[in-house]
This record gives C-alpha cells, sequence and structure tokens, in this order.
C-alpha cells in the first residue's frame, strides 16, 4: 500500500500592422529605469542582490542569518514585491520540503523589506500576483492525521502585506489528485485590443501578429516549445514571447546542453524579429521603458541580461558564483527518486 501510494504522490508531482495611437504606455507615462532587485548566492544560500543602473553594478541587498530565498516575486508594475524565505529547502527521500516559511515585503525599489508573517512548513509552497494589488500564497501539508491527505492553506493579502482572506482545504490525493496552483494562461491580447497574438491551428509552431477587425497579419516566429509569456513594451511597440518545456519528454534536460526555454524580442513597427535566445534556464523576464531583463541558465551558470532593445545592445550580463536568476537560483528538473 505505502509503494502504491508513493507512486500516485510521484506520477502527480511530475506531471501587418500599423503602430496605433491608441496604444498608450502604461499609465500613459514612460517608467524609469533606475534600479532592481535579484536572488544570488552568497556563501552558499540563496539572497537579495541589488542592480543600479546609474553605477552599471550590484551589491548585497539582503541576506538572512537562517534564512536562503525560495521565491521573490515583482508587482505587475514593478513598484513593490513579495519574498519568501524558509530556514531549509529540498528533498527528503523523494519528497520535496519547505521548512520555516517566512514572507517580506519590500514595498518599493527604495525601501528595505519589512517582515509580514510565518507561512509554516509543508512539501511545497507556491505563490503569485493575481493583480497589481493582491497577491495569494499556497503552501501543500501533509496532514497530521490523514497520510493521504494534503492541507492547503492560502493566504491572500494586499500589496502591504495585509491579510485580505486566510483559508484552509484539505485534499484526498488518491481521488482529489495533487492541488497545484493553476496556471495563469498569457494574455495574447494588446492593452489597446488592437494587436493580438495568433497560432496556427495546422502549424502551432507558426505565431502571428493579427490586427484585429482587420485583415491585416503577420508571421512573427516559429517556435518549438509551448509559450510561457507575452509581455508588450511599454509604448506597446515591441512584443516579448518567451517558451518553456521542462517536461520529462524534453531530453535535453539530462544533457550537459540542456534547451529548455527560449525569447523572442519583435517589434511591431518593423514587423521583424530583433532578438532570439535560445537555451537553458526558465527566461523569467520584466521591462521597463527600454529594457529587458531576464535569466538564463540553471544553477551555477545561470545568469542575468540587462538588453536595450532600442540599440539592440546588452548592457550588462550579471554573473555571480553559484548562479542568479530573477525569482530564484534557476534549478535544472529533477524527477523520479
Amino acid at each position: 500500500m505505502k509503494q502504491g501510494f508513493i507512486l500516485i504522490i510521484l506520477s502527480l508531482l511530475l506531471v501587418s500592422c500599423e503602430r496605433s495611437e491608441r496604444e498608450a504606455p502604461v499609465n500613459k507615462v514612460k517608467r524609469d529605469f533606475h534600479s532592481f532587485i535579484f536572488t544570488g548566492m552568497s556563501n552558499r544560500k540563496p539572497a537579495l542582490y541589488k542592480y543600479n543602473v546609474k553605477k552599471n553594478s550590484f551589491s548585497l541587498f539582503w541576506k538572512g542569518d537562517s534564512e536562503e530565498i525560495v521565491d521573490l516575486s515583482y508587482s505587475p508594475d514593478h513598484n513593490s514585491a513579495f519574498f519568501l524565505t524558509a530556514s531549509r529547502q529540498g528533498k527528503q527521500g523523494i519528497f520535496p520540503f519547505v521548512k520555516n516559511a517566512r514572507l517580506y515585503v519590500i514595498p518599493d525599489s527604495a525601501s528595505h523589506p519589512e517582515f509580514v508573517r510565518d507561512i509554516g512548513s509543508g512539501i511545497q509552497i507556491f505563490s503569485r500576483w493575481e493583480s497589481e494589488t493582491v497577491f495569494r500564497i499556497i503552501l501543500n501539508s501533509w496532514d497530521k492525521k490523514v497520510s493521504t491527505y494534503i492541507d492547503q492553506k492560502t493566504i491572500i493579502l494586499n500589496i502591504f502585506g495585509r491579510i485580505l482572506q486566510e483559508e484552509k482545504q484539505v485534499y484526498d490525493i488518491t481521488s482529489d489528485g495533487y492541488p497545484r496552483l493553476p496556471r495563469t494562461k498569457p494574455d495574447s491580447l494588446s492593452p489597446s485590443g488592437k494587436y493580438q497574438v495568433k497560432f496556427n491551428e495546422n502549424d502551432p509552431d507558426s505565431v502571428f501578429l493579427i490586427q484585429r477587425n482587420t485583415n491585416n497579419s503577420a508571421f512573427m516566429m516559429t517556435i518549438n516549445k509551448p509559450v510561457n509569456e507575452i509581455a508588450w513594451s511599454d509604448n506597446r511597440d515591441v512584443l516579448f514571447v518567451s517558451t518553456l518545456d521542462v517536461t520529462p519528454a524534453n531530453t535535453s534536460i539530462f544533457s550537459g546542453n540542456p534547451n529548455t526555454s527560449s525569447l523572442y524580442v519583435y517589434s511591431i513597427d518593423q514587423k521583424k524579429l530583433l532578438k532570439k535566445w535560445t537555451g537553458g534556464g526558465y527566461k523569467n523576464f520584466f521591462t521597463i521603458g527600454d529594457f529587458l531583463i531576464f535569466d538564463d541558465g540553471f544553477e551555477r551558470n545561470s545568469s542575468i541580461y540587462i538588453y536595450n532593445f532600442k540599440e539592440d545592445k546588452v548592457i550588462k550580463r550579471i554573473k555571480i558564483k553559484g548562479g542568479c536568476g530573477l525569482r530564484g537560483i534557476p534549478e535544472t528538473p529533477r524527477f523520479g527518486a
């Protein structure tokens, strides 16, 4: 019975166009790029670093004496952030674990982190922004009485870390399956609703940019992995598309040269692909003004790029001994025991 139960858990855990005057920038103003926070190793533990645009350099921003960074998550407008820490995380036997998770908030880029609350220990912890003002945390843990039950604690907070809602739900994994945080579908529609990213039904690898309510369309690119994220520049004249495949079917994961993700930069005005990066890592990214910031590679080979897409120039590649990333240190996916 116990072996069958373990197998159930394992299977559940793995499992063209012309520019429009109506395409206004975010909040009708162009955001300035001054600095950003990211995750990097420090004395063999993930900590927080801050990059300063003016100095074109970075320095240690926050480090816990007995904590390590689990996940750093910026708000959609990039004005504030939450991050989760743990005293320890990893695997015990074949199961993941996180010990003594805690939540902190960075109210704005000029502020230092503020402790919000203890979250607890469990199997896995997930977090994401539901909107520009609402943040959700989910902690899954084994039920202390019934071995086939998963207790799921959900905490919803506002941008300042104030709890809006807290609830608990119990799942029987033998009938309900392992509870996961639902994936958000990439928003393929431009902010004004004028443009939309479309995929050819007969050739799903072909991506097109459609001018809605017209017959105009432009071929954009050919991709070979599932689309992970779609974003638009502040001025709405550049489109960013990332792909990600970290499933066991991607055999490159098990090689010394993983090919798990791609990041495409497409100019709507010029109707052409400006740049493409393909290789290992997750390609987590965000944009501010004329800059694209993304991470690349896994673990000690991971780094962060700062790319000026208006000038088509990489102005900085951040490398830290042990690795660095925007959300955390990107880890190579591991399957099975």
